[in-house]
């Protein structure tokens, strides 16, 4: 038995799950605007930077350099979790697993009532019984979890079942040193397990009183999996539950639920569909959890007119028609099209600009870089395409 402290594993144990990076870009696309550019200048403080008209604009040759597609929002899963008291760890608890070596992460609700590895004894599917923590090949120390700084609340312990156990139902007990009283939160992460639940959504960003649209699926070795029981919550970024309904479907269930809950949250926080699936693998239970992130925000202003362009030779402005519903900040993200020396509209740069507009009908003046246009070569007319337009409080899409 190895008594050493993984960082792989340590990682491994925080995976809920392997989720599309769109969810939660960075990138210059999907990132607040700053007035900056992406390479790193610094951005202004916010008394500047929020009561400034600022346009800033970076060149781009070929279209296909910036992706304007609603992406979808998708997870999988191959990881469970389970809510115990300490009065049922003292009596044992199951610990179904489909493949060896799963890895084993159990938190203390008060942060204080740690179970170390030690504590702990387990008896295989096949009733052999290992005490003090002799079933695992990697034990994580409550004190060692936090040493290393990963971001795990105190009173966190982990530890990875020998390889030579196999699979199947596994009975964890603890033995002694721990309250009845005490919560804990069981997370089991099966590295090597062929069974993976799929949750995707039509895309990563709503707004209000649009339908959320999920499909959630378990597939084990490719093939798909009966689902015998589902479950989930609407989760938002001030911990706000609301319940889901899902529905028999192909290959799975689905759910398509409105979005007509207030949106109102911290700036660029995401909300998460927590879900909960069993299936029967080999007439073993295999449960699996997942959390799908996606953005929602209030729609508080939308684009109500078409560009205005004026100045139609190397200096031009573009009018931004905007009807807000609420006093606040937007930016319109924009890329600039000019006529090359054939008579082709040809892409010159990409330009985002903001400005503090009051309720009712307004605009946003976008102003084009006058070198950028030079260096491009494009000439008059020019035309502006695949217009954004967003809200810089909510750091949110809200119309295009």
């Amino acid at each position: 038995m190895k008594s050493i402290v993984l960082t792989s594993m340590i990682i491994s144990l925080s995976s809920v799950a392997v989720a599309n990076g769109n969810a939660n870009s960075k990138s210059q696309r999907g990132g607040a605007y700053t007035g900056a550019p992406e390479s790193g200048a610094p951005a202004q403080p916010d008394t500047q930077r929020e009561l400034k008209n600022i346009s800033y604009s970076f060149p781009i040759n070929e279209i296909s350099q910036l992706d304007f597609s609603q992406k979808q929002a998708h997870v999988q899963s191959r990881q469970y979790m389970m809510d115990v008291s300490g009065t049922q760890l003292k009596s044992g608890v199951k610990l179904n697993t489909s493949a060896k070596g799963a890895l084993v992460r159990i938190s203390a609700f008060d942060g204080k009532s740690a179970i170390e590895p030690q504590q702990l004894s387990v008896k295989t599917p096949k009733g052999k019984l290992f005490q003090k923590g002799k079933a695992f090949d990697t034990l994580v120390s409550s004190q060692a979890m936090q040493k290393n700084g990963m971001g795990f609340q105190q009173g966190t312990t982990g530890f990875k079942l020998e390889d030579s156990l196999g699979s199947g139902s596994f009975t964890l007990k603890a033995e002694k040193g721990i309250s009845g009283h005490a919560k804990y939160r069981i997370n089991v992460f099966e590295k090597h397990s062929d069974t993976e639940m799929h949750l995707t959504a039509n895309k990563s960003n709503y707004l209000n009183d649009e339908v959320l649209k999920v499909d959630a699926k378990v597939f084990s070795h490719g093939l798909s999996e009966k689902i015998v029981n589902i479950k989930g919550q609407l989760v938002s970024p001030s911990g706000k539950t609301f319940a889901v309904d899902f529905m028999p479907s192909k290959d799975g269930f689905s759910m398509n639920m409105p979005l007509n809950m207030s949106a109102n949250s911290a700036p660029g926080a995401l909300w998460e569909l927590h879900t909960e699936t069993q299936v029967k693998i080999n007439g073993q239970l295999v449960q699996r959890n997942g959390q799908l992130p996606f953005a929602f925000a209030e729609q508080t202003a939308k684009l109500s007119a078409g560009p205005v362009i004026s100045g139609q030779k190397q200096s031009p402005v573009a009018t931004i028609p905007v009807n807000a519903k609420v006093d606040g900040r937007y930016e319109v993200r924009a890329v600039l099209y000019g006529t090359d020396s054939r008579g082709n509209l040809k892409p010159a740069m990409m330009t985002h600009s903001a400005a503090n507009l009051a309720a009712g009908e307004g605009s946003i003046m976008m102003k084009f870089d006058p070198q950028l246009i030079a260096q491009s070569g494009v000439s008059a007319p020019y035309v502006v395409k695949q217009l954004e337009l967003r809200d810089q409080q909510q750091m949110a899409l809200i119309s295009q």
